[in-house]
């Protein structure tokens, strides 16, 4: 499982990445303005074209795939 904090580093970069989903859904994210994580963390956003949204819930995420994030400051 994809932690919140995770998904909201990726969510901050420009670039593209891709959830991989427990039911075997591929979900590309094009930008990381296309993607909201409720202040929990349990739920995502995903706006889709035309203004479409897709509540995904994020324990169904078992990986990430994208370009490595840069290292954070202090870690």
């Amino acid at each position: 499982m994809i932690s919140a904090a995770c998904l909201r580093r990726y969510s901050a970069q420009p670039h593209p990445f891709t959830l991989h989903l427990a039911d075997g859904r591929k979900i590309r994210v094009p930008h990381g303005d296309h993607i909201s994580v409720q202040p929990i963390g349990r739920v995502f956003l995903l706006w889709k074209a035309k203004g479409d949204v897709e509540f995904v819930n994020l324990t169904l995420v078992t990986s990430l795939q994208g370009r490595r994030l840069p290292e954070a400051v202090g870690e």
